[in-house]
């Protein structure tokens, strides 16, 4: 496979990432990309399927302009959702409810696919429990930022509430 094709909304993306990111221009992206300010315009094109970038140029222009909107189109297609996570400053990262949540899940597959694997033959040995602890503790970890992000939520709510009644 030598060249690369694009959904429709896979251009439509980068024409976004290129012209309406919020105080970047082409021409920074093309210095930034070592291309011809032109040759971005025709990356940006839509109409024209033989001006495609690289992965790597796209993986540059995507780190460079920080917009995700051609992972959003892509994650779309997966049937998946791009959650932004939230940092906070120097206190490190504070999963939203939803990342927080979806972290347990997959947790409680993990933790039934090894569940699973230890009793296969009717023994639980040490290493298998130590694997399943390891799952455990991630898992208990996650529950804990769970429970963090609702109660930021809620706080966030009664804040609110306490505002409008003043």
């Amino acid at each position: 496979m030598n060249e690369i094709n694009l959904s429709r909304e896979a251009k439509n993306a980068l024409y976004k990432m290129v012209h309406q990111t919020t105080g970047i221009e082409p021409k920074d992206i093309a210095e930034v990309l070592g291309d011809s300010h032109k040759t971005i315009l025709n990356y940006a094109n839509p109409n024209m399927d033989q001006h495609l970038p690289s992965l790597k140029k796209i993986e540059a222009m995507l780190m460079y302009t920080r917009n995700p909107v051609l992972l959003k189109v892509w994650a779309h297609k997966l049937g998946l959702m791009l959650v932004p996570a939230k940092s906070l400053d120097d206190k490190g990262h504070e999963a939203s409810v939803v990342e927080a949540l979806l972290h347990v899940n997959s947790h409680t597959g993990q933790i039934n696919q090894q569940v699973i694997k230890a009793l296969e033959d009717g023994v639980i040995t040490p290493a298998e429990l130590a694997d399943t602890d390891v799952i455990l503790e991630e898992m208990e970890n996650h529950i804990h930022e769970l429970r963090n992000a609702m109660k930021t939520e809620t706080a966030k709510y009664l804040s609110a509430l306490q505002k409008e009644k003043a």
